[in-house]
Formats: C-alpha cells, structure tokens, sequence
C-alpha cells in the first residue's frame, strides 16, 4: 500500500509541474500577440515589495535568508505582470543564494526611468550563459532542477513581461553575486 501511496504522490508532483509549465508557456504565447495590452496603474513599490516578501518569507527563513528592501517610488505597470516577474526574480534569488546571505531589492526613480533590482549572493553565473538566460528552456546546469522551479521558463517570462511594458530586463553576475534588473521606461 504504501508503494502505491508513494507513486500517487509522485504522479501529482509530476501532474503539478506539468501544469505549471503549460500555463508558463500560454501566458508566453498570449505576451507575444501583437495585440496583446496591459493595464497600467500606479503601483506603490514599498507596498508590492511587502507583499511579496510576506509571500515568501517562509522559504526564506527555512533557507536562512534574509529580504532586504532599499527604495521605494511608485510606477506606471500592469500590477498582476510586475508581481509575477519579480515574484520570478525572487524564487530565483532564494534557490541559489548562498545560506546566511541577504536578498536585496532596490529601486532607484528619475524623472524618466525606474530600474528594480534583485541581487542575491552566490555562486556566479558563468558569463557564457549569461546571454541564453531569457530563452525560453535555457538552464545553465539541467540537473539542478528543484521542485516547484519553472520548467526553464521564468527568466523568459521576465523578458516577455517587460516587453510589454517597453522595457528591458539585464543581469549581472560576478563574484559579489548576481544582480537581474527590470529598466522600466
């Protein structure tokens, strides 16, 4: 009985990412339609950034992390598209930060830009992969795959996000650590 449980659970797991992976790819697909639009509002990045930090708080503490939060500013965006590409960025920076280190999101405002940013301490990207990053599959090492990541997709879910938007998303990665940064118009 208890194989069978086991292999019930294993089907779900599979089941749930599967399921994750054909969202990822319809939202891709419904981003890349040229009459695609999104519904700008004014978006408090203090009060966004709380949210998501209460979110994932949990996974945070269990990996002996700590979110930081620097700036704050609001934005002209689709407020559902800006959580999910950072709430993406975040679970990024969680999976691979070093334990012990601090995630630190920042926000830095002019009068005709603003530029988020998520950097986490850890091991550095290989600067070969760097510009596949935002393809769609890509992953820089296949058999690190967690339970619960995003099937290769959420970096290419940033890039479509911020398309949408008229911006841009960019990474930096080196010794100090990784920096992925959404440049808004």
């Amino acid at each position: 009985m208890s194989d069978y449980q086991d292999v019930l659970v294993s089907n779900q797991e599979e089941y749930e990412r599967l399921s994750r992976m054909i969202d990822s790819m319809l939202f891709l697909a419904r981003c890349e339609q040229p009459q695609a639009s999104i519904a700008r509002q004014t978006v408090d990045l203090a009060a966004l950034l709380a949210q998501l930090f209460d979110y994932f708080e949990y996974v945070a503490e269990e990996r002996q992390l700590r979110l930081s939060q620097q700036g704050s500013g609001t934005l002209q965006a689709d407020p559902q598209l800006l959580r999910r590409a950072l709430a993406n960025l975040l679970a990024n920076a969680l999976r691979h930060a070093t334990p012990g280190s601090c995630i630190q999101v920042s926000s830095l405002q002019d009068s005709q830009h603003c530029t988020i940013s998520v950097h986490n301490q850890g091991q550095a990207i290989a600067a070969e992969h760097l510009p596949y990053l935002f393809e769609r599959f890509y992953r820089c090492d296949p058999s690190r795959q967690q339970s619960g990541d995003s099937g290769g997709l959420g970096l290419a879910i940033v890039r479509s996000i911020m398309h949408l938007h008229g911006g841009q998303v960019s990474v930096h990665s080196d010794a100090q650590g990784t920096c992925f940064s959404l440049h808004f118009p």
